[in-house]
């Protein structure tokens, strides 16, 4: 499989959506929705892609901004999400109780759960949960990546301080489940730039101390 990865990301908290497509059968799948969602949309139509679902990490508001935007222009297509935080698109009920009510209702809303793929057209991702920023934060890996949301990031780690939050479970998950990936994998987060596995386990100081 050969796959493409491009990302996209909204100006206003830099939040990263990716699409992900197999080049030989142009299935594709959104990772998460930030607020210009017209970016992936535009990037999806330019290169043919179909796209089969929307995974989300986690379910902070600048993940899923453009949730109705992406159902708008790619149909009722699987919107896939931890059982954690389902509540959060399927209902409206915020994430965080120190923001206010979300107006995200959804159907077909599916589960990501740890140990069990994904399957989307010829993709598979597998699951990975890492809690910590939010309950329901998951890592997607698929070939030699790993779409770690809001848990890792470049030189960084995820906020926990918020009340639903659990910073040492976000520690624990990241180096139990990411951490013992190959040092090449790349890494593909929710903000910044990509790095890869063996430069965080060298150089993330949030990390490398016991």
């Amino acid at each position: 499989m050969s796959l493409r990865v491009e990302v996209t990301a909204d100006r206003r908290f830099g939040t990263n959506s990716y699409l992900v497509e197999d080049e030989e059968t142009h299935d594709a799948v959104v990772i998460d929705s930030n607020l210009e969602p017209d970016l992936i949309v535009e990037l999806a139509k330019s290169h043919g892609a179909h796209v089969r679902a929307i995974l989300l990490t986690h379910t902070d508001l600048d993940h899923i901004a453009g949730l109705h935007e992406l159902r708008e222009a790619f149909g009722d297509v699987a919107l896939a999400v931890h059982d954690a935080e389902r509540e959060v698109v399927a209902e409206g009920k915020p994430l965080r109780r120190e923001f206010g009510p979300i107006a995200t209702q959804l159907g077909n809303v599916v589960s990501l759960r740890e140990g069990e793929s994904f399957r989307a057209g010829s993709l598979e991702f597998e699951v990975l949960h890492t809690p910590g920023h939010s309950p329901g934060g998951v890592t997607l890996k698929v070939d030699g990546y790993l779409f770690t949301g809001d848990a890792l990031f470049a030189g960084s780690i995820g906020r926990s301080d918020f009340q639903n939050s659990d910073g040492r479970a976000l520690i624990d998950g990241i180096k139990s489940k990411l951490l013992s990936q190959p040092d090449d994998m790349i890494v593909y987060a929710g903000h910044g730039p990509a790095t890869t596995i063996g430069r965080e386990r060298r150089m993330n100081p949030f990390l490398t101390g016991d």
